[in-house]
């Protein structure tokens, strides 16, 4: 018979198994919580709001956001942000990466000027005055084009194109291939962990957009759903128009409803995460190697 053995923690061990756990624990309360809330009815919310779970379950607040539809009209504008702008910034920033992996005369000097962008901003006020001149104000392309070349994400992809084997560049090159399809046809397929990740990294990145459509976008319409969040949170208006537009019984908290449409913002991305998980734990090897 087959001797079992157990495996005896040190103490460091047993203090850190219960750290990170509590750890975990403080950080999984909020977003369970607010799950739960946006459950309550009124009267329970207003009885006991921190409660971890629900006597009276009812999906009233989130019928009176389906009915509202306001949210689906800003979540369409992110949806649309986070799918462009992720592709667009990958193809432009991988692109741009791999022709500075190459070895030219003065590419140390742009890569000077391209990292400096991370350090020299030109203020919101010039920057406001840009992209009126451009026509981009109250236009979508003002959450993609500033965007395109990620220079942090930039450095990473350069430092591992320079690591790619030259060998199987000078063989396309035979072949009769130009760089540009060098790109795609070998060192993308070749890089799909590296895209993978930092795509991930993008696709969040552009799914928090706030602060473009703050400064940039005036038309409801054009408005991402993190500002529309905001101000169903500090403005009373939003949240008005809702419940004025909800013709059953109301049987939610303002609060209720508030949590209730921040539950279904955050639904796309945490239902998404744990199907990208590894390529989040890649992004972050990746980051920590090269350079």
């Amino acid at each position: 018979m087959k001797k079992v053995t157990i495996k005896k923690f040190s103490l460091w061990e047993v203090v850190s198994i219960i750290v990170i756990s509590l750890l975990c624990l403080v950080m999984l309360y909020p977003f369970w919580q607010t799950v739960v809330a946006s459950f309550m009815t009124e009267a329970e919310y207003l009885s006991s709001p921190l409660k971890l779970y629900v006597a009276e379950p009812t999906f009233a607040a989130y019928k009176a956001i389906f009915n509202n539809g306001e949210l689906f009209i800003h979540l369409r504008v992110t949806v649309l942000i986070t799918i462009v702008g992720t592709f667009a910034s990958l193809f432009f920033t991988g692109y741009s990466a791999y022709g500075l992996s190459k070895s030219f005369r003065g590419s140390s000097i742009v890569m000077f000027f391209i990292v400096m962008t991370m350090f020299l901003h030109p203020g919101l006020i010039p920057e406001y005055l840009n992209y009126k001149s451009l026509g981009l104000i109250n236009h979508f392309a003002v959450y993609i084009l500033p965007f395109l070349i990620n220079t942090f994400y930039l450095i990473i992809m350069r430092a591992s194109f320079i690591e790619f084997p030259k060998e199987l560049e000078e063989a396309a090159k035979i072949d009769g291939c130009n760089h540009f399809r060098i790109f795609f046809t070998i060192v993308l397929p070749l890089s799909k962990p590296l895209f993978a990740s930092i795509g991930l990294f993008l696709a969040v990145s552009f799914w928090n957009t706030y602060m473009q459509s703050v400064f940039f976008i005036t038309e409801n319409d054009l408005k991402s759903v993190q500002e529309y969040l905001q101000r169903l949170v500090t403005d009373s208006s939003d949240i008005e128009g809702i419940i004025s537009a909800d013709t059953g019984e109301l049987a939610y908290n303002v609060n209720t409803l508030r949590l209730a449409n921040i539950v279904l913002v955050l639904l796309p991305i945490v239902t998404v995460y744990p199907f990208l998980q590894k390529y989040f734990v890649q992004g972050l090897m990746i980051g920590s190697v090269k350079g």
